[in-house]
């Protein structure tokens, strides 16, 4: 893919050609063409589930019509302060604000305008979160609203679906797509492919901690539509920022979602102790589940737990899967998952004891809403790297940077392509992060393109 310095190319044949239908790239497609552009859309594994297909489809949208229905008083300031709280110091402050200010018109739209079967999820809390603020479809499932996206942007007239692999040009008149199925020009290009986490190269560079660790993340996110900045000499940020998640059944198909810690949830290791302050939240936790013994670690809640977990889609799956134990004692789950009783006994029992108010915790955790009772549930998890937060510096429109501090006309990145919203590592990531970059920045790109 490289650059090219020939003639002006010829009238375009979209306004903008979009590289990825994730979801960024599909959003974007819907924002644009809602506005009356004509869109190209290329995806050449259409066939191959996209993070977005395999997320849990969660994204917080503060101040939203449907949370000020439902009678949450929140706004975007107080999400930027959640973040910025969350993540101290490692805040992408070139996008933030705009992000939080675009979410609850980027929720409008897609309800509104789209009629997609979004709703905002009351139940649904996350560590990092002073409000419940997030929206999904119900029950949540990253599955689901990918399949509603598909179906939107597909035959929509505007929109193009291109499902080949494109060799990329650039000139001065804009951008030349060549593919096997003919040729596409357009002024402005948007590069909302995937991170890099399925780059094994790219992520023992970037992220040496993560090196060999479980990727549950889809194989689309090989880096290359992000190759395609670097090659124009885009900067980058953030590169060592990753989405870790540290309630991954082994074998990564499933995974428990975030709620079970803030609903008072522990995690403990093969010997039944636990080794951490479980609200560090689920991208945090990764790394710290991945250095105990044999790389997991047991995750002990109960049926009262349980029960609140109906609409999240991630644990039902589980359910589902057999990954869940249960027994009306605790002597019981620890014979069962093969742990030490006296141990695991000790750890539920001091738990309870913090959540009555009658000691501090050693591991410096604040909360444990409630003191867990029997009959029990556990599952065994593991520590993986579900997508990386790094990518192309952006202005607050999605606009790609240039080395020189200049953007790179009619050049635009979003989604797994761009810088995400913050991180340092994986303590920066805070639930909903993606989504809502994907959706905050891609209502940015949408309202900044220019109908030819």
């Amino acid at each position: 893919m490289t650059d090219t310095s020939h003639a002006a190319l010829h009238m375009a044949d979209a306004d903008v050609a979009i590289l990825g239908a994730g979801a960024a790239g599909m959003f974007v497609a819907l924002a644009a063409q809602a506005r009356g552009l004509r869109v190209a859309l290329f995806e050449p594994m259409a066939d191959t589930p996209n993070n977005f297909a395999i997320s849990g489809g969660l994204f917080p949208a503060a101040g939203s019509a449907l949370q000020r229905g439902a009678g949450v008083e929140d706004s975007p300031e107080a999400w930027l302060a959640d973040l910025r709280a969350f993540a101290p110091g490692m805040v992408n402050e070139n996008i933030a604000e705009a992000v939080a200010l675009a979410l609850p018109a980027a929720s409008e739209m897609l309800v509104r305008a789209c009629g997609a079967p979004i709703r905002f999820l009351p139940e649904m809390v996350a560590p990092g979160h002073s409000r419940n603020r997030f929206h999904s479809v119900v029950p949540a499932s990253g599955a689901a609203l990918h399949a509603w996206f598909r179906q939107a942007s597909s035959g929509k007239a505007g929109i193009e679906w291109v499902r080949h692999r494109a060799e990329v040009t650039r000139g001065p008149a804009g951008f030349e797509l060549q593919t096997p199925a003919g040729r596409i020009r357009a002024p402005q290009l948007v590069l909302a492919g995937g991170g890099f986490g399925a780059n094994a190269e790219l992520v023992a560079r970037f992220i040496p901690g993560m090196a060999g660790a479980l990727h549950n993340g889809s194989p689309t996110q090989d880096g290359s539509v992000l190759q395609l900045g670097l090659d124009w000499g885009a900067q980058v940020w953030g590169m060592d920022g990753y989405q870790g998640q540290g309630h991954t059944n082994p074998g990564g198909v499933t995974r428990l979602g975030m709620s079970i810690p803030t609903l008072g949830g522990i995690l403990v290791n093969q010997q039944g102790q636990r080794f951490i302050g479980e609200d560090i939240g689920p991208s945090g936790l990764a790394p710290h589940v991945l250095a105990q013994e044999g790389g997991q670690a047991l995750e002990v809640f109960d049926a009262a737990i349980e029960a609140q977990l109906g609409n999240h889609g991630a644990y039902q799956q589980a359910l589902k899967a057999g990954c869940v134990m249960t027994d009306p004692t605790l002597e019981g789950l620890a014979k069962q998952a093969g742990v030490d009783p006296v141990s695991l006994s000790k750890a539920v029992a001091n738990a309870g004891a913090c959540a009555r108010g009658e000691q501090a915790d050693p591991l410096g955790r604040r909360e444990f809403a409630r003191a867990l009772a029997p009959p029990f549930k556990a599952s065994w998890v593991t520590g993986a790297l579900s997508h990386t937060q790094g990518g192309l510096l952006t202005q607050d429109d999605g606009a790609v940077v240039h080395h020189s501090g200049e953007v790179i006309a009619g050049l635009y990145a979003v989604g797994g392509s761009a810088a995400g919203l913050s991180g340092r590592g994986a303590d920066g990531y805070l639930p909903g992060n993606g989504l809502a970059q994907a959706f905050g920045l891609g209502w940015r790109v949408a309202q900044a393109l220019v109908k030819g």
